[in-house]
């Protein structure tokens, strides 16, 4: 009888040290690609820029103030639309003029594109409290041909509107001299609709066009959704922001 003796065939060894070599190689190419798409992409946006945005610069702080009829106003109460906010007083004459004219057109502008209100709102925040009572707000707003749903008069204490204005939002004015004139600085801020400021313009040169291009990209951004959201999310990341 004849045996014949047949060798087994070795499995796999799942310890050999050239497959796990294999593995590691494998894997590390695929790291070394997705890390090249990666930045390959980052590049490409940085320098492509594809969607602009509005910076981000800071939550509006939060204030409670009364407008024109006496009613409270707080920040809570904006979130929803974008908001236009100007500080100034009443007795501001022709050093304010370009300001309030400016304005006017702004709100002319979205009222005839069919966003005043419904979009974006305006507020006026006077810090001359001893003078800029309701009623003398209320003729101001008369003057400007406002009306109570799209653009409101506040005011506050010297107090509140110190740590507001001047504190927290930065915005310069001093006590009025002699003449009742108070210097300050003629800032215009625009914040969004989550209560988010955005920008801060120059209120004695306003440009309109340049406050509409942002209120529009802006609106666009908040809109956005799915894939699109995450672009935008991307654009604040490598500050895509327009040109000033």
């Amino acid at each position: 009888m004849k045996l014949s003796l047949s060798a087994e065939r070795p499995g796999p060894d799942v310890h050999d040290p050239n497959r796990v070599s294999l593995r590691m190689r494998l894997l590390l190419f695929g790291l070394l690609g997705l890390g090249l798409t990666i930045m390959a992409a980052t590049l490409w946006f940085t320098i492509a820029r594809p969607v602009k945005v509005v910076p981000r610069i800071k939550p509006l702080p939060a204030f409670a103030l009364e407008d024109q009829y006496g009613l409270p106003i707080n920040s809570s109460d904006l979130l929803g639309r974008q908001v236009v906010i100007n500080f100034t007083y009443t007795g501001c004459g022709e050093t304010c003029a370009a300001q309030r004219q400016s304005l006017v057109e702004l709100r002319e502008a979205l009222r005839a594109d069919g966003r005043l209100g419904r979009q974006v709102i305006f507020l006026t925040v006077s810090f001359d409290p001893a003078r800029d009572t309701r009623e003398v707000l209320q003729r101001y707003a008369v003057q400007l041909g406002a009306d109570r749903e799209t653009w409101r008069f506040v005011t506050g204490s010297a107090s509140e509107l110190k740590a507001l204005i001047g504190g927290e939002l930065g915005i310069y004015y001093g006590p009025p001299d002699a003449a009742g004139q108070i210097k300050h600085a003629q800032n215009v801020l625009l914040v969004d609709s989550n209560g988010i400021f955005r920008a801060r313009y120059k209120g004695e040169t306003l440009e309109q066009a340049k406050l509409l291009r942002d209120l529009g990209m802006v609106i666009e951004e908040l809109g956005s959704t799915g894939a699109m959201r995450q672009v935008y999310e991307a654009s604040h990341i490598f500050l895509c922001y327009p040109p000033d």
